[in-house]
Protein backbone atom coordinates (compact mmCIF):
# COMPACT_ATOMS: atom_id res chain seq x y z
CA UNK A 1 0.00 0.00 0.00
CA UNK A 2 1.67 3.18 -1.10
CA UNK A 3 2.05 5.57 2.33
CA UNK A 4 1.70 9.14 1.76
CA UNK A 5 4.56 10.51 3.57
CA UNK A 6 4.39 13.37 6.15
CA UNK A 7 7.67 15.64 6.20
CA UNK A 8 7.48 17.44 9.30
CA UNK A 9 9.99 20.57 10.96
CA UNK A 10 12.86 19.43 12.75
CA UNK A 11 11.14 20.80 16.24
CA UNK A 12 8.54 18.35 15.88
CA UNK A 13 10.51 15.48 14.89
CA UNK A 14 13.00 15.89 17.71
CA UNK A 15 9.35 16.26 19.80
CA UNK A 16 7.85 13.08 18.50
CA UNK A 17 11.44 11.36 18.64
CA UNK A 18 10.94 11.35 22.42
CA UNK A 19 7.76 10.76 22.88
CA UNK A 20 8.65 7.71 20.84
CA UNK A 21 11.38 6.57 23.15
CA UNK A 22 9.28 7.40 26.48
CA UNK A 23 6.47 5.30 25.32
CA UNK A 24 9.16 2.28 23.58
CA UNK A 25 9.06 0.34 27.00
CA UNK A 26 5.22 0.48 27.77
CA UNK A 27 3.59 -0.71 24.45
CA UNK A 28 2.59 1.63 21.98
CA UNK A 29 -0.80 2.93 21.78
CA UNK A 30 -1.36 1.19 18.51
CA UNK A 31 -1.36 -1.98 20.01
CA UNK A 32 1.24 -3.07 17.92
CA UNK A 33 4.57 -2.31 20.34
CA UNK A 34 6.59 -0.45 17.63
CA UNK A 35 5.91 3.22 18.69
CA UNK A 36 5.40 4.26 14.77
CA UNK A 37 3.38 6.90 13.93
CA UNK A 38 -0.37 6.97 14.17
CA UNK A 39 -1.93 6.43 10.59
CA UNK A 40 -5.23 7.52 9.36
CA UNK A 41 -6.30 6.41 6.24
CA UNK A 42 -7.97 8.54 3.43
CA UNK A 43 -10.27 7.38 0.43
CA UNK A 44 -11.00 9.91 -2.04
CA UNK A 45 -10.46 11.28 -5.71
CA UNK A 46 -7.09 12.37 -6.38
CA UNK A 47 -8.18 12.40 -10.08
CA UNK A 48 -11.04 11.76 -12.04
CA UNK A 49 -14.18 14.19 -12.34
CA UNK A 50 -14.56 14.71 -8.52
CA UNK A 51 -10.51 15.41 -7.59
CA UNK A 52 -11.21 19.43 -7.03
CA UNK A 53 -13.13 17.72 -3.72
CA UNK A 54 -9.92 15.56 -3.04
CA UNK A 55 -7.80 18.76 -3.44
CA UNK A 56 -9.85 20.63 -1.16
CA UNK A 57 -9.32 17.79 1.29
CA UNK A 58 -5.65 17.65 1.08
CA UNK A 59 -5.59 21.26 1.96
CA UNK A 60 -7.31 20.70 4.99
CA UNK A 61 -5.44 17.59 6.06
CA UNK A 62 -1.98 19.61 5.73
CA UNK A 63 -3.25 22.19 8.14
CA UNK A 64 -4.51 19.61 10.54
CA UNK A 65 -1.51 17.91 10.53
CA UNK A 66 1.03 20.62 11.10
CA UNK A 67 -1.29 21.48 13.81
CA UNK A 68 -1.49 18.35 15.61
CA UNK A 69 2.35 17.61 15.62
CA UNK A 70 3.39 20.52 16.57
CA UNK A 71 1.16 20.71 18.90
CA UNK A 72 2.77 17.41 21.22
CA UNK A 73 -0.73 16.59 23.03
CA UNK A 74 -0.48 13.24 21.19
CA UNK A 75 2.98 10.62 22.25
CA UNK A 76 3.22 9.75 18.35
CA UNK A 77 3.40 11.95 15.42
CA UNK A 78 0.20 11.55 13.23
CA UNK A 79 0.03 10.68 9.11
CA UNK A 80 -2.41 10.07 7.18
CA UNK A 81 -2.35 7.73 3.56
CA UNK A 82 -4.36 9.14 1.08
CA UNK A 83 -5.63 6.77 -1.98
CA UNK A 84 -6.86 7.84 -5.17
CA UNK A 85 -10.58 5.94 -5.54
CA UNK A 86 -10.90 8.47 -8.51
CA UNK A 87 -14.70 8.59 -7.06
CA UNK A 88 -15.02 5.14 -7.87
CA UNK A 89 -16.94 2.43 -5.99
CA UNK A 90 -14.56 0.00 -7.61
CA UNK A 91 -11.54 1.59 -6.37
CA UNK A 92 -12.97 2.53 -3.21
CA UNK A 93 -14.04 -1.26 -2.02
CA UNK A 94 -10.41 -2.35 -2.77
CA UNK A 95 -9.03 0.36 -0.59
CA UNK A 96 -11.18 -0.49 2.26
CA UNK A 97 -9.93 -3.83 2.05
CA UNK A 98 -6.04 -2.55 1.94
CA UNK A 99 -7.15 -0.59 4.60
CA UNK A 100 -8.67 -3.39 7.00
CA UNK A 101 -5.77 -5.63 6.62
CA UNK A 102 -3.36 -2.84 7.42
CA UNK A 103 -3.32 -2.96 11.46
CA UNK A 104 -1.65 0.73 11.46
CA UNK A 105 -4.58 2.09 10.11
CA UNK A 106 -6.49 3.43 13.18
CA UNK A 107 -9.28 4.81 11.22
CA UNK A 108 -10.57 5.56 7.40
CA UNK A 109 -11.88 8.62 6.22
CA UNK A 110 -13.86 8.76 2.75
CA UNK A 111 -15.07 8.48 0.50
CA UNK A 112 -16.06 11.88 -1.05
CA UNK A 113 -19.72 10.82 -2.60
CA UNK A 114 -22.13 8.89 -0.32
CA UNK A 115 -22.73 5.89 -3.26
CA UNK A 116 -19.03 5.66 -2.86
CA UNK A 117 -18.73 5.43 0.21
CA UNK A 118 -21.78 3.24 1.27
CA UNK A 119 -20.26 0.67 -1.23
CA UNK A 120 -16.93 0.75 0.98
CA UNK A 121 -19.02 0.78 4.44
CA UNK A 122 -19.78 -3.14 4.71
CA UNK A 123 -16.19 -4.06 4.53
CA UNK A 124 -14.92 -1.08 7.20
CA UNK A 125 -18.18 -2.82 9.36
CA UNK A 126 -16.76 -6.62 9.27
CA UNK A 127 -13.42 -5.42 9.47
CA UNK A 128 -14.51 -3.44 12.83
CA UNK A 129 -12.18 -0.34 11.23
CA UNK A 130 -14.04 3.17 11.44
CA UNK A 131 -15.14 5.23 8.75
CA UNK A 132 -15.69 9.00 9.11
CA UNK A 133 -17.82 9.84 6.39
CA UNK A 134 -16.66 13.58 6.49
CA UNK A 135 -18.71 14.35 3.05
CA UNK A 136 -21.17 11.87 3.07
CA UNK A 137 -25.09 13.28 3.58
CA UNK A 138 -27.13 10.40 2.27
CA UNK A 139 -29.60 9.76 4.98
CA UNK A 140 -29.11 5.94 5.33
CA UNK A 141 -24.97 6.31 5.20
CA UNK A 142 -24.84 5.60 8.72
CA UNK A 143 -27.04 2.39 8.77
CA UNK A 144 -24.81 0.17 8.17
CA UNK A 145 -23.19 -0.15 11.51
CA UNK A 146 -21.91 0.99 14.65
CA UNK A 147 -18.33 1.38 13.18
CA UNK A 148 -19.64 4.30 10.48
CA UNK A 149 -19.95 7.96 11.78
CA UNK A 150 -20.65 10.81 9.52
CA UNK A 151 -20.60 15.01 10.38
CA UNK A 152 -21.97 15.35 7.12
CA UNK A 153 -25.49 17.22 7.57
CA UNK A 154 -27.67 14.64 6.23
CA UNK A 155 -30.06 15.65 2.99
CA UNK A 156 -33.04 15.22 4.92
CA UNK A 157 -31.78 17.95 6.73
CA UNK A 158 -30.43 19.30 3.87
CA UNK A 159 -32.71 19.21 1.13
CA UNK A 160 -35.67 20.33 3.58
CA UNK A 161 -33.26 23.28 4.02
CA UNK A 162 -32.94 24.05 0.42
CA UNK A 163 -36.89 23.46 -0.13
CA UNK A 164 -37.20 26.13 2.39
CA UNK A 165 -35.44 28.46 0.46
CA UNK A 166 -36.97 27.68 -2.82
CA UNK A 167 -40.18 28.12 -1.54
CA UNK A 168 -39.27 31.77 -0.33
CA UNK A 169 -38.52 32.57 -3.92
CA UNK A 170 -41.22 31.33 -6.02
CA UNK A 171 -44.40 28.89 -5.54
CA UNK A 172 -42.95 26.34 -8.38
CA UNK A 173 -39.52 24.48 -8.86
CA UNK A 174 -38.27 22.34 -11.73
CA UNK A 175 -35.78 19.89 -10.04
CA UNK A 176 -32.90 18.33 -11.55
CA UNK A 177 -31.20 15.41 -9.54
CA UNK A 178 -28.04 13.06 -9.93
CA UNK A 179 -29.44 9.87 -11.01
CA UNK A 180 -27.53 7.86 -7.90
CA UNK A 181 -28.69 6.65 -5.06
CA UNK A 182 -27.44 9.28 -3.41
CA UNK A 183 -29.29 12.20 -6.03
CA UNK A 184 -32.37 10.02 -5.93
CA UNK A 185 -32.50 9.89 -1.60
CA UNK A 186 -32.14 14.04 -2.11
CA UNK A 187 -34.63 14.04 -4.45
CA UNK A 188 -37.28 12.08 -2.29
CA UNK A 189 -36.03 15.00 0.80
CA UNK A 190 -37.08 17.69 -1.13
CA UNK A 191 -40.07 16.26 -2.90
CA UNK A 192 -41.40 15.56 0.42
CA UNK A 193 -40.76 18.71 2.08
CA UNK A 194 -41.84 20.63 -0.98
CA UNK A 195 -45.39 18.71 -0.35
CA UNK A 196 -45.49 20.64 2.94
CA UNK A 197 -44.40 23.91 1.76
CA UNK A 198 -47.07 23.92 -0.51
CA UNK A 199 -44.23 24.35 -3.68
CA UNK A 200 -45.62 22.80 -6.86
CA UNK A 201 -42.49 20.87 -8.72
CA UNK A 202 -43.51 21.52 -11.97
CA UNK A 203 -40.93 19.14 -13.79
CA UNK A 204 -38.01 16.75 -12.13
CA UNK A 205 -35.81 14.88 -14.38
CA UNK A 206 -32.68 12.80 -13.53
CA UNK A 207 -29.20 13.28 -14.99
CA UNK A 208 -26.33 11.43 -15.61
CA UNK A 209 -22.71 12.85 -13.88
CA UNK A 210 -21.37 12.15 -17.31
CA UNK A 211 -23.62 13.91 -19.30
CA UNK A 212 -23.14 17.05 -20.96
CA UNK A 213 -25.76 18.19 -23.02
CA UNK A 214 -29.10 18.84 -20.65
CA UNK A 215 -30.75 21.47 -22.94
CA UNK A 216 -33.49 19.04 -23.72
CA UNK A 217 -34.10 18.75 -20.02
CA UNK A 218 -33.81 22.18 -19.86
CA UNK A 219 -36.66 23.18 -22.18
CA UNK A 220 -38.51 20.90 -20.52
CA UNK A 221 -38.17 22.79 -17.29
CA UNK A 222 -38.64 25.99 -19.24
CA UNK A 223 -42.10 24.90 -20.54
CA UNK A 224 -43.27 24.02 -17.04
CA UNK A 225 -43.58 27.50 -16.49
CA UNK A 226 -40.83 26.58 -13.24
CA UNK A 227 -40.60 29.89 -11.31
CA UNK A 228 -36.88 28.45 -9.65
CA UNK A 229 -34.82 25.61 -10.23
CA UNK A 230 -33.36 23.18 -8.15
CA UNK A 231 -30.40 21.41 -9.05
CA UNK A 232 -29.53 18.39 -6.56
CA UNK A 233 -26.07 18.00 -8.46
CA UNK A 234 -22.17 18.59 -8.26
CA UNK A 235 -20.49 21.08 -9.11
CA UNK A 236 -19.46 19.65 -13.40
CA UNK A 237 -23.09 19.06 -13.65
CA UNK A 238 -24.79 22.10 -11.76
CA UNK A 239 -21.65 24.50 -13.91
CA UNK A 240 -23.13 22.88 -17.23
CA UNK A 241 -26.88 23.31 -16.30
CA UNK A 242 -26.33 27.28 -15.44
CA UNK A 243 -24.84 27.58 -18.48
CA UNK A 244 -26.43 25.91 -20.69
CA UNK A 245 -29.94 27.28 -19.07
CA UNK A 246 -28.94 30.96 -20.24
CA UNK A 247 -29.14 29.92 -24.01
CA UNK A 248 -33.20 27.81 -22.93
CA UNK A 249 -35.13 30.90 -22.03
CA UNK A 250 -34.33 30.26 -18.24
CA UNK A 251 -31.30 32.83 -17.49
CA UNK A 252 -33.69 34.99 -15.56
CA UNK A 253 -35.22 31.76 -13.34
CA UNK A 254 -33.49 32.02 -9.60
CA UNK A 255 -31.31 28.89 -9.38
CA UNK A 256 -30.89 26.76 -5.91
CA UNK A 257 -28.18 24.32 -5.49
CA UNK A 258 -26.86 21.71 -3.23
CA UNK A 259 -24.18 22.75 -0.59
CA UNK A 260 -21.45 20.52 -2.31
CA UNK A 261 -21.43 23.41 -5.35
CA UNK A 262 -19.82 25.57 -2.61
CA UNK A 263 -16.26 25.76 -4.62
CA UNK A 264 -13.95 27.83 -6.39
CA UNK A 265 -14.61 25.17 -9.22
CA UNK A 266 -18.07 26.04 -9.51
CA UNK A 267 -18.04 29.50 -10.03
CA UNK A 268 -14.89 29.02 -12.25
CA UNK A 269 -16.52 26.60 -14.49
CA UNK A 270 -19.98 28.45 -14.28
CA UNK A 271 -18.31 31.68 -15.22
CA UNK A 272 -20.92 34.44 -15.58
CA UNK A 273 -23.82 31.97 -15.84
CA UNK A 274 -23.21 31.10 -11.90
CA UNK A 275 -23.99 34.22 -10.97
CA UNK A 276 -27.05 34.87 -8.86
CA UNK A 277 -26.90 31.17 -7.50
CA UNK A 278 -28.24 30.45 -4.29
CA UNK A 279 -26.21 27.19 -1.90
CA UNK A 280 -27.00 26.54 1.86
CA UNK A 281 -23.75 26.13 3.80
CA UNK A 282 -22.54 25.01 7.84
CA UNK A 283 -19.45 26.53 7.11
CA UNK A 284 -18.90 30.36 5.59
CA UNK A 285 -15.44 31.51 5.97
CA UNK A 286 -16.37 34.90 7.08
CA UNK A 287 -18.41 34.21 10.28
CA UNK A 288 -17.59 35.93 13.37
CA UNK A 289 -16.86 33.13 15.78
CA UNK A 290 -12.84 33.42 17.08
CA UNK A 291 -12.18 30.03 16.28
CA UNK A 292 -13.54 29.95 12.36
CA UNK A 293 -11.12 32.64 12.21
CA UNK A 294 -8.21 31.53 13.89
CA UNK A 295 -8.37 28.45 11.35
CA UNK A 296 -9.32 30.98 8.33
CA UNK A 297 -5.99 32.92 8.99
CA UNK A 298 -3.78 29.79 9.62
CA UNK A 299 -5.59 28.15 6.21
CA UNK A 300 -4.80 31.31 3.91
CA UNK A 301 -1.12 31.64 5.67
CA UNK A 302 -0.82 27.68 4.19
CA UNK A 303 -2.29 27.82 0.92
CA UNK A 304 -2.94 31.25 -0.11
CA UNK A 305 -6.55 30.78 -0.51
CA UNK A 306 -9.70 31.02 1.98
CA UNK A 307 -10.84 27.44 2.44
CA UNK A 308 -14.33 26.24 1.70
CA UNK A 309 -16.24 23.79 2.85
CA UNK A 310 -14.43 20.23 2.41
CA UNK A 311 -11.34 21.77 3.24
CA UNK A 312 -13.43 22.49 6.88
CA UNK A 313 -14.72 18.91 7.14
CA UNK A 314 -11.45 17.72 6.04
CA UNK A 315 -9.61 19.53 8.67
CA UNK A 316 -11.95 18.64 11.33
CA UNK A 317 -12.18 15.15 10.11
CA UNK A 318 -8.50 14.62 10.96
CA UNK A 319 -8.64 17.12 14.05
CA UNK A 320 -11.20 14.47 15.45
CA UNK A 321 -9.53 11.21 14.49
CA UNK A 322 -6.50 12.23 16.61
CA UNK A 323 -8.57 13.40 19.61
CA UNK A 324 -10.17 10.08 19.74
CA UNK A 325 -6.91 8.56 19.25
CA UNK A 326 -5.49 11.06 22.67
CA UNK A 327 -8.89 9.55 24.65
CA UNK A 328 -8.53 5.64 23.95
CA UNK A 329 -6.69 3.29 24.15
CA UNK A 330 -5.27 3.85 21.07
CA UNK A 331 -7.11 0.53 19.17
CA UNK A 332 -9.69 0.66 16.81
CA UNK A 333 -12.32 0.01 19.10
CA UNK A 334 -11.04 2.27 21.51
CA UNK A 335 -11.11 5.42 18.94
CA UNK A 336 -14.09 3.89 18.04
CA UNK A 337 -16.12 4.42 21.24
CA UNK A 338 -13.96 7.81 22.28
CA UNK A 339 -16.18 9.06 19.07
CA UNK A 340 -19.34 7.68 20.11
CA UNK A 341 -19.05 8.23 23.63
CA UNK A 342 -17.24 11.68 23.45
CA UNK A 343 -18.55 14.95 24.64
CA UNK A 344 -16.93 18.13 23.30
CA UNK A 345 -15.09 16.75 20.64
CA UNK A 346 -13.58 19.56 18.60
CA UNK A 347 -15.14 21.23 15.37
CA UNK A 348 -14.19 24.40 13.74
CA UNK A 349 -17.37 23.91 12.00
CA UNK A 350 -19.97 23.02 14.56
CA UNK A 351 -18.02 24.21 17.82
CA UNK A 352 -17.31 21.20 20.63
CA UNK A 353 -20.40 18.49 19.81
CA UNK A 354 -21.16 14.98 20.07
CA UNK A 355 -22.61 12.43 17.80
CA UNK A 356 -26.19 11.32 18.10
CA UNK A 357 -27.55 7.59 18.16
CA UNK A 358 -26.88 7.12 14.67
CA UNK A 359 -23.64 9.01 14.87
CA UNK A 360 -24.75 11.87 13.12
CA UNK A 361 -24.94 15.91 14.00
CA UNK A 362 -27.81 17.29 15.52
CA UNK A 363 -29.20 20.73 15.16
CA UNK A 364 -26.65 22.51 12.76
CA UNK A 365 -26.76 25.90 11.72
CA UNK A 366 -27.14 26.99 7.85
CA UNK A 367 -25.98 29.97 6.30
CA UNK A 368 -27.21 31.12 2.85
CA UNK A 369 -24.81 32.75 0.41
CA UNK A 370 -25.14 33.87 -3.26
CA UNK A 371 -22.96 33.97 -5.87
CA UNK A 372 -22.38 37.59 -6.97
CA UNK A 373 -18.98 38.80 -9.06
CA UNK A 374 -17.23 35.54 -9.02
CA UNK A 375 -17.66 34.86 -5.52
CA UNK A 376 -19.75 33.53 -2.16
CA UNK A 377 -21.12 35.81 -0.30
CA UNK A 378 -23.60 35.93 2.40
CA UNK A 379 -27.02 36.73 1.42
CA UNK A 380 -30.52 37.22 4.00
CA UNK A 381 -32.65 37.18 1.02
CA UNK A 382 -33.82 33.16 1.56
CA UNK A 383 -33.65 33.76 5.19
CA UNK A 384 -37.43 34.16 5.67
CA UNK A 385 -38.46 31.09 3.91
CA UNK A 386 -36.00 28.86 5.80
Amino acid sequence: MRRATRFLPAAVMAAAALALTSCATDGAAGGSGDAGPVVFGVSGPLSGDQAQYGEDWQRGFDLALEEINASGDLDRAVEIDFQDSQGEASQATAIAQRFVSDDEVLAVMGDFSSATSMVASPIFQRGGLLQLGITNSHPEFTSTGDWIFSPSITQEVEGRYLEDGVAALGDSVAVFHLNTDWGNAAFEVFEDQAAANGTEIVYSTPVEETSTDFRPQLLSARDSGAETLAFLTYYNTTALLVQQAQGTGLADVPVVAVSSNYSEEFTELGADAAEGTYVATVFFPAAADPEVQRFVEAFEEMHGVAPNQFAAFAYDGLKQLAWAYGNSDGTREGVRDALREGTDIPSVIFGPFSYNDERRIDDPTFTWLQVQDGAFVETDTLTSGS
